[in-house]
């Protein structure tokens, strides 16, 4: 994401060039930041949720006080959307533990667990495909903003899941900009049809960018795996009554189709067809 520090008004265009706009996302803005007339509809019109933040990297939230009859900037913590102290009950014996050992980590904001339970394992794998995600976005700053936005999205998404797991929260269906799962869906499975390209394998000559992707898409795939494994096999075990987080298997299965799509779509960009960027409408089946 590029500073805003220096916008007095965003508008719609600088919300589309520099954030991926997915309908229920969330993006970061520098607290005093304001809106043009339809920058906002857009905001509205997405369902998008805003953190802010100072100069000092300090997050806030804004919330309605009814005491005051006006909204208020709440401070929460960076990685969370609550100031909630967790608690320290340990999930081996029971008890509280005073001094938490480096050798257990917070499942929730009330449990403790070993590092090696499963779910654990899960967001360490999580944090690994956030922080590669991120640095393929750095190599396609000068790619398409259509496209720029799509992998933005699909960072933002990352995040989504994680804080779906965390928080154990339902996880949003993806988007892509406007565009649904079922336009990615059908996207990728007939990309000839729909992005005037066909089923693509891993090849030395589609370039580094492509390359980068399809590396992204394979961790996302892993990450499927690996909630697959946590979440199916060991469900009894890990979620004290059979809990299936279906919705994160099913959107971590989308977002690998998702970056499947980006791979296709650099492809043709890189191939002289960038016209079939204009092409793409989830009106049509």
């Amino acid at each position: 994401m590029q500073s805003n520090s220096a916008v007095k008004f965003i508008t719609e265009d600088y919300l589309l060039s520099n954030f991926g706009m997915r309908i229920g996302g969330e993006i970061v803005l520098t607290i005093g930041t304001k809106f043009t007339p339809s920058a906002k509809q857009l905001i509205d019109s997405r369902g998008i949720s805003i953190r802010w933040q100072d100069e000092k990297g300090q997050v806030f939230v804004e919330e309605f006080d009814k005491g005051k009859g006006h909204s208020v900037f709440k401070k929460v913590h960076p990685l969370k959307t609550n100031n909630i102290k967790p608690e320290n009950n340990c999930l081996l014996c029971g008890s509280d533990v005073v001094d938490k050992p480096a050798l257990m980590t917070h499942l929730n904001d009330k449990l403790l667990v070993p590092k090696t339970h499963p779910r654990i394992f899960l967001r360490g794998k999580l944090d690994l495909c956030i922080s590669y995600c991120t640095l393929v976005q750095i190599d396609m700053l000068k790619e398409p903003a259509l496209l720029t936005g799509f992998l933005a999205d699909i960072r933002s998404y990352l995040g989504e899941i994680l804080k779906a797991e965390v928080m154990e929260k339902a996880l949003p269906e993806l988007f892509l900009g406007d565009f649904s799962s079922s336009d990615i869906h059908r996207w990728s499975h007939n990309p000839l049809k729909y992005l005037g390209h066909d089923h693509i394998l891993p090849d030395v000559t589609f370039g580094s960018l492509v390359g980068k992707l399809n590396y992204l898409r394979a961790l996302i795939r892993e990450l499927e795996l690996v909630a697959t494994q946590t979440f199916i096999d060991h469900s009894l075990q890990l979620n004290s009554g059979g809990v299936d987080r279906s919705d994160i298997i099913s959107g971590l299965n989308r977002l690998s189709s998702a970056v499947y799509v980006i791979q296709i779509l650099i492809l043709q960009c890189n191939n002289g067809q960038e016209s079939v960027l204009k092409g793409l409408n989830h009106d049509v089946a």
